[in-house]
């Protein structure tokens, strides 16, 4: 049960990952395929952990000791997706202020 936590990590991953703005910045970065694989990748093993909750109730300490492999690879991937969601919003908020003195160059040249 306590092991529910690598699986809302997992589940909240798959989420973002089809998020609008994450395939938006995707997009722009040519990473979208990464992202894809990322997303088929955190669902596979979201599946797994599901079937390895059933099996640690069981006292498996090899699925116990998997589990918390597993949390390893989660917690940094999401780490990963809020680094590229604070550039996005970064380069978001830039843009305007670039366009302004964009605008500004051409007028006072």
């Amino acid at each position: 049960m306590a092991d529910q936590i690598p699986y809302a990590v997992a589940a909240t991953l798959i989420h973002r990952l089809g998020s609008a703005t994450l395939r938006e910045f995707g997009r722009i970065n040519g990473v979208m395929n990464e992202l894809e694989r990322l997303k088929n990748t955190v669902e596979s093993i979201r599946a797994v952990l599901l079937d390895a909750e059933e099996k640690q109730e069981e006292q498996n300490h090899a699925v116990q000791n998997w589990v918390r492999r597993l949390k390893d690879v989660l917690y940094p991937a999401d780490d990963l997706l809020d680094k590229f969601v604070i550039q996005d919003m970064r380069n978001k908020t830039d843009e305007p202020h670039q366009n302004k003195l964009t605008k500004l160059s051409k007028v006072t040249m």
